[in-house]
């Protein structure tokens, strides 16, 4: 899987306690130490992203809206845009993870089918289409 980069202040001392353990060959870096130290502690708060995507935390349902909420990596083809604008139903997405918008998906397009979208994590997208999607959550 594809990381990001995330910089973080420690302490000297931290930094110290974290050298010691890499150089002692419980961890292979600092990095390997933080990403490691980073999910043990995420773990700890899976019941609470589970709340945050189970259906009784989603917006209610209604005939024309339809709910995108993932944890994980998930794409929205132009296919599926103009399978929505065909159909007349709208979007509500929620992503923790990573969003990937398709190519040649349009500002009009992403405007006539996309209610809320709000990404805990990374959005991959043309400029075009996050420009709507900014637009739509100031309304």
């Amino acid at each position: 899987m594809k990381t990001e980069k995330v910089s973080v202040n420690l302490s000297p001392v931290e930094v110290g306690q974290i050298d010691c353990l890499v150089e002692h060959g419980l961890f292979d870096s600092r990095s390997d130490f933080i990403r490691t130290a980073a999910r043990k502690h995420l773990e700890n708060y899976n019941d609470e992203f589970e709340k945050f995507l189970k259906p009784e935390h989603r917006i209610k349902e209604d005939a024309g809206i339809s709910h995108v909420f993932t944890l994980g990596i998930t794409g929205i083809s132009k296919n599926e845009i103009l399978k929505y604008i065909d159909s007349g139903r709208k979007l509500n997405i929620r992503v923790i993870g990573l969003l990937r918008f398709s190519s040649g998906i349009t500002k009009d397009e992403i405007k006539q089918t996309v209610l809320s979208c709000k990404v805990y994590g990374k959005l991959v997208a043309s400029n075009e289409v996050k420009e709507a999607l900014q637009e739509i959550e100031e309304m």
